[in-house]
């Protein structure tokens, strides 16, 4: 295996506004949660600072294990609503929100979200709990205020809910939407896409995109689908067992297990731990969406082949690869990142996959040793915009300069496929993507450039609820003789 060399990490981390305060004999007290709201305040407080994932940051801070699940749960949630619930915060205070300390609105923010979010009963428990972190956070000044203000939220919800948007209802799920006392959002009736963005919590530059292609009975569903990830999802490894046994075990098991258009995928309905499914020991399935299983069935690369997964980590499209070539043959998994070189390994251990090697490359030059490829998966870096229900932080990080920043990089994967492909090989490039930026517009243009290829099947989907959306194409070189040869 190539030796894996350490990128360069930057020392410089962004700060948050600070004061020079003397030491604060509190101060470990405060760093170590003990209950789930100050590990969820830790957490956003350390996303507002560092822009740094949740998940990535739930492995790295001083948090119990015990806590992390639902304090990571309602940390995602309230990133994904930060926009409706500063909306509604902003109705119950009376100073500009700029003027309150962030610490202090974060508090803000988790106690709405329990609010505006959470079980109805209770809310009583929301507001006083926050009001006492701040005690726990050394800002017992703080108490009166947030005490009001999370009281003035509770007095707008009404406690009744209906299976329309208005201005004076939010959604909970796709088809409920809870009912306020007042108007507080812009009337859908009259500007749905000013509607969509607050209520639905999405930002203007998405919605200015979506709501230009999409029509309203297309656009709202859609705006729906990212409110939640969608159930869990997993490919039945074919090498290990046979889907109609592994589903019959789930089955035996009481689990309702719903079979995809896909075969050997499936959706897991009942809510349970991934090492609860029959098999996981022994590698007979892998997490992964119906969606996400397009790009490497478009591949297709046959058992002996020679082939190549660009972007491989985590690895779950590689496995599906090597499942597809029977284990035969060389599937080379690339990446730029140790961590994910190491969760590739351990997902193809898991499995039982032995045709899998790992290969650490430079981001702006890679270099892959052997012969051409005949088959390369490129799973390219996008907006994420088709998941994201899965991808709190995505939707806040949509801007049409990050998305001319992604082109460059997608178009320079594609370049670096062109040099490693053999001459009668085939490329697919994939994305959890839905715009046509990242899509049929940047594969249009990258044909215009490259006339000896032509795209010879493409595939899309919207995110629904039940699957993420996503984006794939095949592209193969040109057959000259056969042009050569019509009259």
């Amino acid at each position: 295996m190539p030796q894996r060399k350490r990128p360069f990490r930057s020392r410089n981390q962004s700060r948050g506004r600070s004061r020079s305060r003397k030491p604060n004999p509190n101060q470990n007290r405060i760093n170590k949660p003990e209950t789930v709201r100050h590990a969820v305040f830790l957490l956003v407080e350390a996303h507002r600072i560092q822009k740094k994932l949740v998940r990535d940051l739930l492995t790295t801070m001083r948090i119990p294990d015990e806590l992390k699940p639902q304090a990571g749960a309602w940390a995602e949630r309230l990133i994904v609503r930060r926009r409706t619930i500063d909306h509604i915060l902003k109705k119950c205070i009376a100073r500009p929100a700029d003027q309150v300390q962030e610490q202090l609105w974060t508090l803000l923010q988790m106690g709405a979200s329990e609010l505006l979010f959470g079980p109805t009963d209770v809310q009583h428990a929301a507001i006083d709990e926050t009001v006492e972190l701040c005690r726990v956070l050394d800002h017992d000044n703080w108490t009166k205020f947030a005490n009001g203000v999370l009281r003035g939220v509770q007095r707008l919800l009404s406690g009744e809910t209906t299976d329309k948007p208005s201005a004076r209802a939010y959604p909970l799920t796709p088809d409920e939407y809870r009912l306020l006392e007042e108007d507080v959002f812009p009337d859908p009736a009259e500007n749905l896409t000013q509607y969509l963005g607050i209520a639905f919590s999405l930002s203007d530059g998405i919605l200015r995109e979506w709501s230009r292609r999409y029509e309203p009975e297309v656009l709202l569903p859609l705006c729906a689908a990212t409110l939640r990830p969608t159930p869990m999802s997993v490919r039945v490894n074919r090498l290990a067992v046979e889907p109609d046994d592994w589903q019959a075990k789930c089955q035996a098991q009481g689990l309702d297990i719903t079979p995809t258009e896909f075969s050997g995928s499936f959706l897991v309905e009942t809510r349970t731990r991934l090492s609860d499914l029959p098999g996981f020991a022994e590698g007979e399935f892998v997490v992964q969406d119906s969606t996400a299983t397009m790009a490497a069935r478009l591949l297709n690369p046959y058992p002996g082949s020679r082939s190549l997964d660009l972007c491989a980590g985590p690895g779950t499209k590689t496995t599906q690869l090597a499942e597809l070539m029977l284990d035969r043959g060389e599937l080379i998994a690339c990446e730029v990142a140790p961590h994910r070189i190491t969760q590739i390994e351990e997902n193809a251990e898991r499995l039982g996959l032995t045709c899998i090697q790992t290969h650490f490359i430079e981001r702006n030059d890679p270099q892959i040793p052997g012969e051409p490829f005949d088959a390369i998966l490129i799973d390219a870096p996008c907006s994420n915009t088709g998941v994201l229900g899965k991808r709190p932080e995505a939707r806040w990080r949509y801007s049409i300069p990050e998305l001319h920043l992604l082109n460059e990089i997608q178009m320079q994967l594609l370049e670096t496929a062109t040099r490693y492909l053999a001459e009668d090989g085939r490329i697919v490039y994939s994305t959890c993507s839905i715009e046509p930026k990242e899509n049929e517009e940047l594969v249009t243009r990258w044909l215009e450039q490259h006339p000896e290829f032509q795209c010879t099947e493409m595939q899309h989907r919207l995110p629904n609820g039940q699957q993420d959306g996503g984006f794939c194409a095949r592209l193969e070189r040109v057959d000259t003789e056969q042009e050569e040869d019509t009259p």
